[in-house]
């Protein structure tokens, strides 16, 4: 038994305290499993239900590989974003029918002998989807495509992403993954797991900045709510791609064009922009309005 164990977790906790207030050193705390209850307080008007999520895949492409790991748990918020009601955390392994690459064990710790013969109960991951008002993951981008393609039922929903709906650097953050966003906070985690990822992205997005009633959660909400437009270079010129990088825009490689999402209110500058900038005058991009219930999905 260890002598922090022998003089107890108030003794402990103590001793970081002394340690966090000395300007040299910097403390963090692991994270444990969020247990919260509200009773009927937590499902009362006002309240939003939310089911956040992890999966651990195979690689980086749902066209072709596949879902190892998937972890889910409900939450409830008030209207301020803060967590007044955790359920229970469900995590299930999937047996891929192909061997795990080594590099994707070394990372997670998922092995080809953990999900053999297992597989995800459908039944009760699309009914958690369902359920909610919206699903949140910190990657939402990769998430969504991975969650939709195994779990077809459960598409269209209302999505958010906490790493990209939220402000990070306004806040005062530095990068935007999720251990360093809570290491910032003063939180440490094991990493690459679903499970684990899903309790530090709880812990997360119920941070309250300094001087602020609101959450993050409350903050990737209002952003997510808001409808914006996806612009689409579609046949850009090649000699454009740098100025379309360097504006913000990504290259979809199945497509084979260049999008970004604008807010509504930037729109006319962006359209301009990329009549001008891109096709110099010739041609202009396609255009279509997105919403939280079509954002990071598989389209």
């Amino acid at each position: 038994m260890s002598g922090v164990a022998v003089m107890g977790l108030a003794s402990a906790e103590a001793m970081a305290s002394v340690v966090d207030r000395h300007d040299d050193y910097r403390v963090l705390r692991r994270i444990r499993p969020m247990a919260r209850f509200a009773g009927a307080l937590g499902r009362g008007a006002g309240t939003l239900a939310g089911c956040a999520l992890d999966v651990e895949t195979t690689g980086l492409d749902h066209r072709r590989h596949s879902v190892i790991e998937l972890a889910m748990q409900r939450f409830r918020a008030d209207q301020t974003g803060r967590i007044v009601d955790v359920g229970p955390s469900f995590r299930w392994l999937e047996d891929p029918g192909v061997p795990i690459p080594a590099e994707i064990t070394a990372l997670t710790g998922v092995s080809d002998a953990a999900v053999a013969g297992k597989r995800i109960c459908d039944a009760e991951a699309v009914c958690l989807i369902l359920d909610a008002d919206f699903v949140i993951a910190h990657n939402a981008g990769f998430d969504r495509p991975f969650v939709e393609a195994r779990l077809p039922e459960a598409a269209g929903r209302p999505w958010i992403c906490s790493m990209r709906d939220v402000d990070w650097r306004a806040r005062g953050f530095e990068g935007r993954a999720l251990s360093h966003l809570l290491s910032q906070m003063g939180w440490f985690y094991q990493a690459h797991r679903a499970d684990a990822d899903v309790t530090a992205l709880l812990h997360l997005i119920d941070h309250r900045p300094f001087g602020s009633s609101r959450t993050m959660l409350a903050e990737a909400v209002g952003t997510a709510v808001r409808p914006g437009w996806m612009v689409e270079a579609v046949r850009a010129p090649f000699a454009a791609k740098d100025r379309l990088k360097s504006r913000g825009y990504r290259w979809d490689a199945v497509k084979g064009h260049w999008w970004r999402e604008v807010p509504h209110g930037d729109f006319d500058d962006e359209f301009e922009w990329c009549v001008v900038a891109v096709y110099g005058g010739r041609a202009k991009p396609r255009i279509r309005r997105i919403d939280w219930t079509e954002r990071y999905a598989l389209d």
